[in-house]
């Protein structure tokens, strides 16, 4: 997912300003006990950019589903710790591992770490995005290397860590996360829109690749999460709420996606109709 701004209004601030009645929970609210349907029960899931925001409810969703967890942030060690305590909370085991996904060395030691705490990983969402705006004349290589090594390199070095377990246990499901910017085409992102669509190929041959060894490999695409001074592109006439994507998430996560892979889906309450 596209790195949020440094100070987020909350979605439900947000949704009252624009006048929406929402009644879906958001990060750090919890479904009644009834409602919850663990369908991730006895899985391990590593998501990655996972100690704020869209990757931390996802994490925390999961949970409430019965996963445990593996929470990863690049250097906010106090921000993972805490999702990771409220996954706890939840009745799950949970660790926060840092690790910077563009990092051939860190990321295999976070798996290896994170393979020997919870014995397996069963689920990879890699959530962890870079986005920042560079006319091409003024890009430097470092400009277009950082986002492709965050973007394209992080699924990519993620998905070879976790395959190998995946295929022992015959069992799978991974999936990456882009963002609608980079599908309608951005003015100044051309490293960010690059990479992030690289990253829907790699998907796509992916899930074919494995689709002997029962792994899905699937992509999802959020639209409006963050607040946004209208919202007149969007149908639904709303900015989404985390838990809507988390709900996303959790699904192609379960069993309950089983003849679903090579897929994407877009999150935007139809502000791109692919």
């Amino acid at each position: 997912m596209d790195a949020s701004s440094p100070n987020p209004v909350s979605r439900r601030t947000a949704l009252g300003v624009l006048g929406a009645t929402v009644a879906t929970p958001v990060l750090g609210s919890s479904p009644t006990p009834e409602r919850v349907h663990r369908n991730v029960e006895g899985k391990v899931a590593l998501v990655t950019g996972s100690g704020r925001n869209l990757g931390g409810s996802t994490v925390l969703e999961l949970a409430r589903r019965g996963a445990d967890v593996i929470v990863n942030a690049r250097s906010n060690r106090e921000e993972a710790e805490s999702v990771a305590e409220e996954a706890r909370g939840l009745g799950v085991r949970a660790v926060a591992l840092l690790a910077d996904v563009g990092d051939e060395a860190q990321v295999n030691g976070m798996v290896a770490e994170g393979l020997r705490r919870m014995g397996r990983i069963d689920i990879l969402i890699n959530n962890a995005g870079f986005r920042g705006g560079r006319p091409i004349t003024e890009m430097t290589t470092e400009d277009w290397r950082a986002a492709a090594a965050v973007n394209f390199d992080g699924p990519f070095f993620c998905t070879r860590a976790v395959v190998p377990g995946m295929i022992a246990n015959r069992w799978g499901r991974i999936i990456t996360v882009s963002g609608l910017n980079s599908w309608h085409g951005q003015a100044n992102w051309a490293h960010t829109c690059g990479s992030k669509m690289g990253a829907v190929g790699m998907t796509r041959a992916l899930a074919v690749e494995l689709a002997p060894h029962n792994i899905l490999v699937n992509h999802v695409v959020p639209g409006a999460y963050l607040p946004r001074p209208n919202v007149t592109g969007i149908p639904l006439g709303r900015i989404g709420l985390d838990q809507e994507l988390a709900n996303t998430y959790a699904f192609l996560s379960s069993e309950e996606s089983s003849f679903i892979t090579g897929q994407v889906f877009h999150v935007n309450g139809g502000e791109l109709r692919a």
